[in-house]
């Protein structure tokens, strides 16, 4: 990803040794003070270091406050220096430093796609926006109250750090460095009810955001798959006069999925590119699951990672749009919670509605931090209950959408953002600062059952109704409802789980090796928050036969590999960080 490492120095320090502790960079700038360095993808990075007065660093992709351009260099020297509460405001995702002679300032963008850790020690503040940099400087320990939720459930429920002594800066989210003191702004930002905006205003504004790439004529690439999400933006791109631009899509196992996208972009004739699964062509891939796991903290299985690596083969010089997080404007989140938790959360049953958010990943840890766990979760629940508006005031359906955005978004969307930022110019249109602000404002009556995005469609380029739709392997009718497409994909899933399991085997065997030496080190054998019996009888049984445990295996070697990487201070490191700061 686009990254920023920096360091404020509480005493005088040798900017030589702190270099050594990141990639190499596109740029630095050191005082007396602090040490800031930025890299990675060029088309992601924006930096002035050569002001006299302020200075800044910029990663991501920041988008002008009326959603109609992406920013330049010019734009964000202008609103750092005239007007920087306008960052508040701005669209895009993106995290950067402001410094003075003396000073830091971190700041992230509203919605939390881009973050900042922070760690403190004697000598001073590190931040950077990828954890794995910072987690080579000690050997840190995993706060189970907060990964909890990130273990357990769909996804994690806190904006927290899930590592003891790491802050974790988000959601618009400042902290200031200034005389040896540091000071954190936070920003509890929420959607408000107004005026209402109508399918007609909520089809311009995302037409606007879909379009910004022809405002200096840029390549537009499309991400297309076989569902609903990037099937509208497809039809807002087919009803507009702006022809530099063409689809792609990815070959993966989901052949269901690629079909459907392959037959709409044939039949309509539009140019598009298809990626090729290399994965199988890769003689190692362990370096690259561990910048995966290192770089997005457990959002995904090292199996599922392999799914994520096309991105690095789309052109650079092309801005590429993605369908993420459509779900909110379908009203498709957390659906069993609505059907059948409401009583629950009417009475506040922080336990039971916990039970309604789970995802079963590997039973790997002890029972002391199973409990931990257990308890972070209820705690991490009744603070959200507090914090979101009274579902009487909003409703049920509004409440598990704000529920979302402030969970699922900054915790399951935002890390894989991040890492995608590394590779390409990628954005997604549905959720920008100017539509997400009217969630409340959008008649959810619209937003169920599909019902605003097939309207959109209708309205834009009705050929594309005609169409299934798919998920993953599964298709259905574009006329379902969600209930109808749950109890299609029931019956659909009993036939398709043994192809899905049989890509995962072939995974695992590849992995086989590098799972059992891990299995057997003394590392391993003594963490003393893993239930090691547990999973020395499971890791042996599944490569003895018992398929069965292939999800077991997998998540194992997800946390083992996040382990080998939160406690692997390298040696280089380490001689190098004790002499580079001078007291």
């Amino acid at each position: 990803m686009s990254w920023i490492f920096g360091f404020y120095s509480k005493n005088s320090f040798d900017p030589k040794y702190i270099s050594e502790l990141h990639p190499q960079p596109i740029a630095t700038v050191t005082s007396s003070k602090y040490y800031i360095a930025i890299g990675g993808n060029n088309h992601t990075l924006f930096y002035e270091k050569a002001d006299p007065f302020i200075n800044y660093f910029f990663c991501g992709l920041p988008i002008s406050n009326s959603a109609t351009r992406f920013l330049d260099k010019n734009d964000l020297s202008r609103i750092v220096n005239d007007k920087p509460e306008e960052l508040k405001s701005l669209n895009g995702h993106f995290c950067g430093v402001l410094t003075t002679n003396s000073s830091i300032t971190l700041f992230t963008d509203q919605l939390g796609l881009r973050e900042f850790h922070i760690y403190e020690n004697d000598n001073g503040w590190y931040f950077s926006s990828r954890l794995d940099f910072i987690l080579k400087l000690e050997n840190f320990e995993i706060d189970f109250n907060e990964f909890g939720s990130r273990w357990l459930l769909i996804n994690q429920l806190s904006n927290k750090s899930i590592i003891k002594n790491i802050r974790r800066l988000n959601c618009g989210a400042k902290a200031i460095i200034n005389h040896n003191q540091l000071e954190f702004i936070e920003n509890n930002w929420l959607p408000s009810k107004g005026k209402t905006i109508s399918t007609n205003d909520f089809n311009n504004k995302l037409k606007n955001l879909t379009l910004l790439g022809s405002c200096n004529n840029s390549k537009i690439s499309l991400s297309l798959s076989g569902g609903m999400d990037s099937r509208v933006i497809l039809s807002l791109l087919l009803n507009s006069d702006y022809a530099n631009w063409d689809c792609h899509t990815f070959q993966t196992e989901d052949k269901m999925d690629i079909n459907i996208a392959e037959k709409i972009l044939s039949d309509l004739k539009i140019q598009y590119k298809l990626f090729s699964d290399n994965n199988d062509r890769q003689n190692n891939i362990i370096p690259e699951l561990f910048d995966y796991i290192g770089s997005t903290y457990l959002t995904e299985s090292s199996f599922n990672s392999r799914k994520l690596m096309h991105y690095k083969s789309l052109p650079q010089n092309e801005i590429i749009i993605d369908g993420g997080f459509g779900e909110i404007w379908r009203r498709e989140f957390l659906n069993r919670l609505y059907y059948l938790g409401k009583k629950d959360l009417e009475n506040k049953n922080y336990e039971n509605i916990s039970k309604y958010l789970i995802n079963h990943r590997a039973n790997i840890f002890s029972e002391e931090c199973n409990s931990l766990m257990q308890r972070g979760i209820v705690d991490q629940i009744e603070k959200l209950v507090a914090y979101l508006p009274s579902i009487k005031e909003i409703g049920l359906g509004n409440w598990l959408d704000l529920f979302s955005l402030k969970t699922r978004l900054v915790n399951y969307y935002a890390p894989e953002q991040a890492r995608i930022d590394n590779f390409v110019t990628a954005y997604m249109p549905y959720v920008q600062f100017i539509i997400v602000k009217d969630l409340l404002n959008l008649p959810i009556e619209k937003r169920k059952n599909n019902r605003l995005f097939k309207s959109i469609i209708q309205l834009n380029y009705r050929k594309l109704s005609k169409y299934r739709l798919a998920k993953g392997n599964m298709s259905y009718p574009f006329y379902f409802t969600p209930l109808m497409k749950r109890a299609s994909s029931l019956i659909q899933s009993k036939f398709n789980k043994n192809n899905e399991w049989g890509e995962l085997d072939s995974f695992l065997n590849k992995m086989k090796e590098f799972t059992m030496d891990s299995l057997l080190s003394n590392s391993t054998r003594k963490y003393a928050s893993y239930e090691y019996d547990r999973i020395y009888k499971n890791v042996n049984s599944y490569y003895n036969g018992e398929k069965d445990k292939n999800q077991f295996v997998d998540w194992f070697l997800t946390f083992e590999i996040f382990r080998q990487i939160m406690e692997s201070k390298h040696n280089s490191l380490l001689n190098a960080t004790a002499p580079s700061l001078k007291g």
